[in-house]
């Protein structure tokens, strides 16, 4: 293995390649620790040295400590290295552990006055988290990012960063992965330690040496798990979704609203009931009434009329029409309390085929029918006779 990670120098101050085995990183500390110990050696740098051949050697003498110091070693630099033995554990929005972090990146356009400025944000949260700021941002971003100078392709390419940015596959999210691991590990909680251990592996396999540094550190968490434990999926296409809801819902508000226009201005109908299916139309006597085949197709209903089993009333003033849908000839205007009888129905029950007190048969919608008798049947009544 090349000594690509090796941030703190440790590997390269005992003279060792990372793969080195354990003997030879002993046989060289001896070695190096000798030669720099300050009682002989008058260097400048002895001291310095020597020190730091005795805590690289602590480090990798120990198998589950060196482990822990290669994988840190791949996402770390030796300015931002964190202190071996006390990290902290990164938390969601909530200040809460959580198994399914990640670095949530985003950019915000905002436009002011006459010129715009673009900031880019890193959040670490939970994919719920991420789903809510993902969308507030895009809110922010179609609403406020198109003003002034150079909104237009600020905004786009904001938008297009963060669809990519969605997929969070980068170095930050790896070593957010890999920095959990370890620091849940130091904790003594090793399930929490092994299921972001496994995260960094996936995000890691296109790396043969990343890969390596990850499986040794997972063997060296010796953890079986006893049940089934899920490894936490990012669903990037949710949060890629939520980048074009808002503007989704304005072109839908948009469409709506001409057609409203169009409606008004007569170029078409808007029903407010809806047809179902039984429009099939012959004219008698200048009435629009249904054909044999529609009449055929009506459930009927073999009503006793000394029985109120089937009498029913409007709920309110209705249309009561010559046939199953709104575009029949309307036969007469009903009035709420009205008690009629059901004697049909269409098959799926949205027309009702009634009998008016003076015998003659119409339709009704459903949703303009309550059960049971409201106002008094009148007397001779075809109704009801009980």
């Amino acid at each position: 293995m090349s000594g690509k990670y090796d941030a703190l120098g440790y590997y390269d101050v005992l003279g060792v390649a990372p793969d080195a085995d354990p003997a030879l990183i002993k046989r060289q500390y001896y070695e190096k620790a000798k030669f720099w110990h300050p009682d002989h050696n008058e260097a400048p740098n002895a001291l310095e040295l020597f020190q730091k051949v005795s805590v690289a050697y602590e480090v990798l003498n120990d198998a589950k400590k060196r482990a822990e110091y290669d994988l840190l070693s791949i996402v770390y630099t030796e300015k931002d290295f964190p202190t071996l033995g006390s990290l902290k554990i990164y938390k969601n929005q909530a200040d809460k552990q959580d198994a399914a972090l990640r670095v949530l990146k985003q950019r915000k356009v905002k436009g002011k006055g006459a010129d715009c400025e673009v900031k880019e944000t890193k959040d670490i949260c939970n994919i719920k988290e991420a789903g809510n700021m993902v969308l507030s941002t895009s809110i922010s971003n179609w609403l406020g990012g198109w003003w002034g100078k150079g909104g237009f392709t600020k905004t786009i390419d904001a938008i297009k960063f963060n669809i990519r940015a969605a997929k969070a596959l980068d170095m930050d999210n790896l070593k957010l992965l890999v920095h959990n691991a370890v620091a849940y590990k130091q904790e003594n909680n090793i399930e929490m330690a092994w299921i972001y251990a496994k995260q960094a592996e996936v995000m890691g396999r296109f790396d043969a040496q990343i890969s390596q540094q990850i499986t040794k550190f997972i063997e060296t968490l010796d953890y079986t798990p006893q049940k089934k434990v899920t490894i936490p999926y990012w669903n990037d296409t949710e949060l890629k979704r939520r980048q074009f809801l808002f503007p989704s819902v304005l072109v839908m508000f948009a469409v709506f609203a001409v057609l409203l226009i169009f409606a008004k201005q007569g170029l078409f109908q808007l029903n407010k009931t809806v047809s179902d299916g039984y429009y099939e139309a012959v004219m008698i006597s200048g009435r629009i009434v249904p054909s044999d085949m529609v009449e055929s197709h009506i459930i009927k209903v073999d009503s006793d009329r000394n029985s109120t089993e089937y009498l029913v009333h409007f709920s309110r003033d209705c249309t009561v029409y010559y046939g199953p849908d709104n575009r029949y000839t309307p036969m007469l205007e009903g009035k709420q309390g009205q008690t009629v009888r059901i004697t049909g129905h269409t098959f799926n029950k949205a027309w009702l085929r009634i009998m008016l007190d003076n015998g003659e048969i119409g339709y009704v919608h459903k949703s303009n029918i309550e059960k049971g008798i409201g106002n008094p049947v009148p007397p001779r009544s075809q109704v009801y006779r009980g």
